[in-house]
């Protein structure tokens, strides 16, 4: 869905040694009401906050509205454009100074309103067909992105097979375009590479059995007109009060800055950003930013940053073999780059609090997703052992898709996913697989959490489930459809204060609340478009969620921080 030009801050913004934020003089509390047409109060609407522009730093606030339609925003807050938006609503924008009292009346076309995962069927014959089109296309972007829209758009009223072949022409263009999504500097620079290498589908992220499925359901499937739509229901309740908080905070447009990391022994937020090779240090009190760029010869490509329990940080790159462990508190780095050069390390395993731990031994483990390997890491010798894990004969790795990973309690099992795959476990004291779970074709298993008790929550990219498998006993114990099967679920953190799952969608705009004792869901809807999410993780110190939105390519969405308040007022503490 096309955010406004003020949602999403489309200018490109550099940044220097360091940016200051600027507010306006005067902060503005906004109380209000939000009724219907019959003068009903509307629970649960959203109402944000937002500067007329989006300067680098400047922050967004949202609220939701009470049982009496009810909202009040943070002292904090400033902006001069106030929204109200509720699903089923005509959106409403208006000036915060004279917003007391405001009417929303019911729209009759979603069009506008629902999120990408509206246009896509919800079930039928070509299940499968329609779950390997998730994996392969929202793995990058949201799906049907506006520039999707747009080329569908021109197939109107051509034949299915002519349809067809305009997908696959479409799908040769992406493999082109998925090698040009690296860092600046990257080592798979197209204008370098051959280019019948690029467009081989033996060697890529789809194959041609890919290819051709996903055209055929495309060609089938996708509507070619996008301007109504009768309806869009999230599929189960909002879990969202009138105490809930969320606020955004403004990223560079032109930086990739993937996922944000929190550690109570430092005051700022930490993003990795693949785009610039470097870390980006944010000061939530101000907005302030300032570079940190991987002491590294060449790209690096930062995509994943978790921190440990003595506040440091891991942080794993996809370029150049490298991983680093990073101090926030003296800015200093321990670089490895053993890893080989095209391995391209993707995720550190954390644990049931979403720390990076070691092994037994002391080795921590990553996915490289270049090579469908798993590797551990001494960090005081630099020693590195690999395991290979399966794929099928002839597949590639990247059309494998090693992914995520998470590490039991005891540390004696660290367990991976594969996007075109299945889960298994390496045991960390013998080095070898001794757990594998293949999963259906285009499932894409992405990166799980792990509870106290050694319960995986696997996301499902391309078929909308969450799977429930107990580690201990290896054996699945169910899987749950999620309240809407294009989600696009990225990932899942458990939250051991809670004792909830949250989920990260990549083509709902929403935030999933999963609660495991019934199996319920709740949906804490986004307060912009596009809002393509990675990893979650917590401020320890309260228990708020951190996010970021993370869209491909750079630029074409909100580059932003989020962090989510659910507004239960939790106590935390030690985590069990």
């Amino acid at each position: 869905m096309a955010a406004s030009a003020a949602g999403q801050g489309r200018l490109v913004m550099g940044l220097g040694a360091a940016a200051v934020l600027l507010m306006p003089a005067a902060a503005l509390a906004t109380e209000g009401q939000v009724i219907d047409a019959s003068g009903k109060p509307v629970a649960q609407a959203m109402v944000t906050l937002q500067p007329a522009e989006l300067a680098l730093g400047a922050s967004t606030y949202t609220v939701f509205t009470d049982a009496d339609g009810r909202y009040t925003l943070p002292a904090k807050a400033a902006g001069t454009q106030l929204s109200v938006r509720k699903l089923g609503y005509a959106p409403v924008t208006l000036d915060p100074t004279q917003a007391t009292k405001i009417t929303l009346t019911v729209a009759s076309n979603a069009a506008d309103s629902a999120p990408p995962s509206a246009w896509l069927p919800r079930t039928g014959a070509d299940d499968l067909a329609r779950a390997n089109t998730l994996l392969q296309c929202t793995s990058c972007h949201q799906f049907p992105s506006q520039k999707v829209r747009h080329y569908s758009e021109m197939l109107d009223g051509k034949s299915e097979a002519e349809k067809q072949a305009a997908w696959k022409a479409m799908i040769n263009y992406m493999r082109v375009k998925f090698v040009q999504i690296g860092p600046d500097q990257s080592l798979y620079d197209p204008a370098k590479m051959d280019f019948k290498t690029i467009l081989d589908p033996t060697l890529g992220s789809f194959d041609a059995h890919d290819e051709e499925q996903i055209s055929a359901f495309l060609a089938k499937h996708l509507p070619t007109r996008f301007d109504q739509l009768k309806s869009y229901d999230y599929g189960a309740p909002l879990g969202v009060t009138g105490k809930t908080l969320m606020r955004e905070i403004q990223l560079p447009q032109d930086a990739f800055v993937r996922e944000v990391g929190l550690t109570p022994d430092s005051p700022y937020l930490w993003g990795a950003d693949l785009q610039h090779n470097r870390l980006l240090r944010v000061d939530p009190e101000t907005g302030e930013q300032k570079p940190y760029p991987i002491p590294y010869a060449g790209p690096t490509g930062p995509h994943t940053i978790v921190d440990t329990p003595d506040g440091q940080f891991w942080v794993t790159m996809l370029e150049q073999g490298v991983v680093g462990r990073f101090d926030p508190k003296t800015e200093q780095w321990q670089l490895f780059d053993k890893f080989g050069k095209y391995e391209m390390a993707h995720d550190i395993a954390p644990d049931y609090k979403f720390q990076a731990m070691p092994d037994p031994k002391g080795r921590y483990w990553f996915t490289l997703i270049g090579s469908n390997r798993m590797a551990s890491l001494d960090p005081k010798t630099g020693e590195i052992t690999t395991v290979d894990t399966p794929k099928d004969e002839g597949e590639s790795a990247m059309h494998s898709g090693l992914y995520g990973a998470v590490i039991t309690r005891d540390g004696k099992r660290v367990w991976f996913s594969q996007l075109s795959g299945g889960i298994g476990a390496i045991n960390t004291e013998t080095g070898k697989l001794d757990a594998y779970v293949p999963m259906p074709q285009g499932a894409g298993p992405r990166r799980m959490a792990i509870d106290g008790d050694d319960v995986l929550y696997v996301p499902m990219f391309g078929t909308g489930e969450i799977l429930i498998y107990d580690s201990k006993a290896d054996k699945e114990l169910a899987r749950v459809m999620m309240p809407d099967p294009s989600n696009a679920s990225y990932s899942a953190v458990w939250d051991p204060w809670r004792k909830v799952v949250w989920l990260g969608t990549s083509n709902a705009d929403v935030i999933y609340k999963f609660k495991p004792d019934d199996r319920s869901f709740e949906v804490f809807p986004l307060p912009s478009d596009m809002g393509y999410l990675r990893m979650i993780t917590f401020d320890r110190r309260n228990g708020n969620l951190w996010t970021a939105y993370s869209n491909i390519p750079t630029g074409a969405g909100p580059s932003r921080f989020v962090m989510v308040d659910p507004g239960d007022a939790i106590t935390v503490g030690s985590a069990h």
